[in-house]
């Protein structure tokens, strides 16, 4: 299929006491909603945006990264608030929801609370962790400072764009990502910060590792999954029990397309966590099957 044509407009949404920066491809069909991973942004979808000529595509900064706003102590209900009433604001339905990661967890809970408003859902290596994980973040909370994880020290001090993407281009997880996809990331992840010579990342490092490690209650999830009764596409990437600190690695529990009413599964064993950086090209074709909805229950694939 060649690019799309049109370009994105990009915007600020006012939500009441949030301010959400949204990117906008205009289009004809049924609205696409696009929520990125933790520590991205919206801009990281671009090259499947291009890819989905004449549909009308939604791609947003979600609270604490890229251009959206930050303030707030972290937390996913609150992010997935967020969200619940960007769609409301836009008066959406019949919503194909993409999410991966982070984004994935927060389209499947949105859906499943505000269902009449998605017609289907494509969930890339939504952080929707087994059980017994959950148990964990509960059993260490109030014990885990968020500036004691790694994550928290990454580079935060960048002359300019040039210098981060010559840094990560070899480097991993990066090397694998379609370099278009690279160059858009970097493009889009750092700000300027006043009274600082150097940029910063959009989505400070302390907020990233507090997301990952503010996961107490999220096993509410399993209680919404019954709702989830639109189709569903999980794509899932090898998970890496003895490591939980390999990013690259899936945290979606194996046994989440069993759970959900209507859903098949694809597996890609030789990917990683960051499928649509490393083939946009998928992802945009699920997107669209998911907008023709050309499958239902009887073609559901459980690997």
């Amino acid at each position: 299929m060649p690019p799309r044509s049109s370009q994105p407009r990009t915007y600020p949404l006012e939500l009441g006491d949030v301010t959400l920066q949204v990117t906008e491809w205009p289009g004809e069909s049924d609205p696409v909603l696009l929520l990125h991973a933790t520590g991205f942004h919206s801009r990281c979808w671009d090259s499947i945006a291009h890819q989905l000529e004449g549909m009308h595509v939604y791609a947003v900064d979600i609270r604490f990264h890229g251009g959206s706003d930050r303030h707030g102590a972290v937390n996913w209900r609150l992010m997935a608030a967020d969200i619940e009433a960007l769609l409301a604001r836009l008066d959406l339905t019949r919503v194909v929801g993409v999410g991966h990661s982070l984004g994935g967890f927060l389209t499947a809970f949105v859906a499943a609370r505000q269902a009449q408003r998605f017609k289907q859902l494509v969930l890339i290596d939504p952080v929707i962790l087994p059980r017994e994980a959950y148990t964990r973040f509960v059993a260490g909370e109030g014990t885990v400072n968020p500036a004691d994880n790694p994550v928290s020290r990454r580079k935060n001090q960048w002359q300019d764009v040039g210098e981060m993407y010559r840094r990560f281009r070899d480097k991993a997880p990066f090397k694998t990502w379609e370099d278009q996809v690279l160059r858009d990331y970097c493009d889009y992840a750092l700000r300027a910060v006043p009274d600082e010579t150097a940029l910063q990342l959009a989505c400070d490092p302390l907020h990233e590792a507090s997301i990952y490690l503010t996961q107490k209650g999220n096993e509410a999830i399993y209680g919404l999954l019954p709702q989830l009764t639109m189709p569903v596409t999980v794509r899932r990437a090898p998970v890496d029990p003895d490591n939980p600190l390999n990013l690259a690695a899936s945290p979606t529990w194996p046994g989440l397309v069993k759970a959900l009413p209507n859903a098949r599964e694809f597996y890609f064993p030789d990917m990683s966590h960051f499928i649509p950086m490393e083939d946009p090209a998928l992802v945009a074709r699920i997107i669209r099957e998911a907008m023709a909805e050309s499958w239902s229950a009887a073609d559901a694939v459980q690997q």
